[in-house]
């Protein structure tokens, strides 16, 4: 596609010119699906950044690429919708279940389960391979998620999350006695030695992670934590490397196979992407954890 900058279009970035260009010709395409599929726009036959301030008359020459035909099916997985309207919904991800597909898991994820259950509704901002998904849990972490059903409310959630305007809130296990509270602020990175690992590491990215503890039990700690930053692995990292891994830690607790892993996103809370509206959600305590207090016993008035 090949078009010059009228006079009125002066100062304005080059992502959201090319955008409103597209619109004008029936092509619905946002500027994070600019930047998520790399699409390269030229002017005056040089490549240049999306956040280019357009001058009158430059040339814009690109190419919106066909969209690519996703190999994901629908399947029938049982998770729980707390909230669902046009924008977004919130689910409870069940231990176990990949969020989606990757190395050993080519099926059977939560995005399935989002396709069969959202069928035709999820933004596509993220990808063939992760319609909605604009954050994460872990495999084997059990909780609370946001998932985007329209772009609008992709990039704004995006947005959010960047800005740390998410409140997420886990709940965990961990082995030995935690003070009453603490602040973990260590960067993490990935393991120089297994790749598989996340480590704590001068040279990572910045992680914070604030805790309280709410019981004790037979050398463990109930804890809550809320994250102030979302790294990989970043609250199991955290408490393994000050001595406390989460009880049933595959990756970084050696007594991993007696338990699951002690982890839930119990609790999420942000403003609505479109509304503006303060949401909050809460889920209960799973059955696995409840034997796991009772096992432990660990006192906590739930």
């Amino acid at each position: 596609m090949i078009f010059m900058v009228d006079k009125y279009l002066v100062g304005n970035r080059l992502d959201k010119v090319v955008v409103d260009y597209c619109k004008t010709l029936g092509v619905n395409i946002t500027r994070s699906g600019l930047k998520s599929q790399g699409i390269k726009i030229y002017v005056n036959e040089k490549l240049e950044k999306l956040s280019y301030i357009v001058k009158e008359k430059d040339k814009i020459e690109f190419q919106i690429p066909e969209p690519q035909k996703s190999e994901l099916k629908p399947e029938n997985i049982e998770f729980e919708v707390l909230y669902s309207d046009n924008d977004i919904a919130v689910i409870n991800k069940p231990a176990g279940l990949p969020v989606h597909i990757g190395a050993g898991h080519k099926n059977n994820t939560l995005v399935n389960g989002l396709l069969y259950r959202f069928e035709g509704r999820l933004s596509s901002i993220g990808g063939i391979e992760r319609p909605g998904i604009v954050h994460r849990l872990d495999k084997d972490t059990s909780g609370l998620m946001v998932v985007a059903l329209s772009e609008i409310a992709h990039q704004k959630l995006t947005e959010l999350f960047k800005q740390r305007l998410v409140k997420k809130v886990y709940y965990a296990v961990v082995k030995g006695y935690t003070p009453e509270t603490g602040k973990i602020e260590l960067p993490i990175s990935r393991s120089s030695s297994n790749r598989k690992k996340m480590a704590v590491n001068p040279k990572g990215k910045e992680a914070i992670t604030i805790y309280k503890t709410l019981a004790y039990g037979k050398e463990t700690s109930l804890v809550e934590v809320e994250i102030k930053t979302g790294r990989t692995h970043q609250i199991r990292v955290h408490f393994s490397h000050i001595g406390h891994p989460i009880l049933g830690d595959p990756i970084y607790s050696r007594d991993f196979k007696k338990y699951k892993l002690a982890l839930i996103a119990k609790k999420l809370a942000f403003n609505h992407p479109v509304s503006g509206d303060w949401l909050e959600f809460e889920i209960p305590f799973t059955e696995d954890f409840l034997r796991l207090f009772k096992e432990l016993e660990i006192e906590y008035k739930i």
